[in-house]
C-alpha cells in the first residue's frame, strides 16, 4: 500500500485532501441549520465556525501545494494539524454521543477518519522509499 501512495507526490495528496474537505466544507457553512437539525448534537453555529475552519485549512492547503518550499517546511505541521483535527473531532464525538442522530455520526466519522487517512498518505508521500543496497 505505501508503494502506491508513493507514486503520488505530496502536492497531489495534499490537492485531493482539499478536493475532499472543501465540498463538505461549505456544506457545513451553506447548510448549518438544517445539518443541525437532521445531526443532532451541536447547534448550527458549531457547525458552521467548523465549516468555516475546514474551509481556511483547505486555503492554506492550496498554498502549501503551490510553494514546494512550504510543503518541505511546513509538512510535518500540516500532518500534526490533521491529525489534531481528527483527535478533536473524536472528542467531540464522544462528548455529543448521546444527542447525535445518524447524520452526525457520519459526519464526525468523517472529521475522524479522513484527516488521519490524509495526514499518514502525507507522511509516506514525504517520506523517502528505501532502495535495495547491492553488495
Amino acid at each position: 500500500m505505501k508503494n502506491l501512495v508513493r507514486r503520488f507526490s505530496v502536492k497531489q495528496i495534499i490537492l485531493s485532501d482539499v478536493f475532499l474537505s472543501t465540498p463538505l466544507a461549505l456544506a457545513l457553512i451553506l447548510a448549518a441549520g438544517p445539518i443541525a437539525q437532521w445531526s443532532g448534537g451541536p447547534g448550527a453555529t458549531f457547525y458552521m465556525v467548523a465549516g468555516i475552519v475546514m474551509l481556511l485549512w483547505c486555503v492554506d492547503m492550496v498554498a502549501m501545494a503551490i510553494n514546494e518550499r512550504w510543503q518541505e517546511k511546513y509538512l510535518n505541521v500540516m500532518i500534526a494539524a490533521d491529525v489534531t483535527w481528527a483527535l478533536l473531532a473524536l472528542a467531540l464525538m464522544v462528548w455529543f454521543a448521546a444527542s447525535l442522530q445518524p447524520l452526525g455520526w457520519v459526519l464526525f466519522a468523517l472529521n475522524v477518519l479522513v484527516p488521519l487517512d490524509m495526514a499518514w498518505m502525507k507522511r509516506v508521500a514525504g517520506s523517502k522509499a528505501f532502495a535495495p543496497e547491492f553488495s
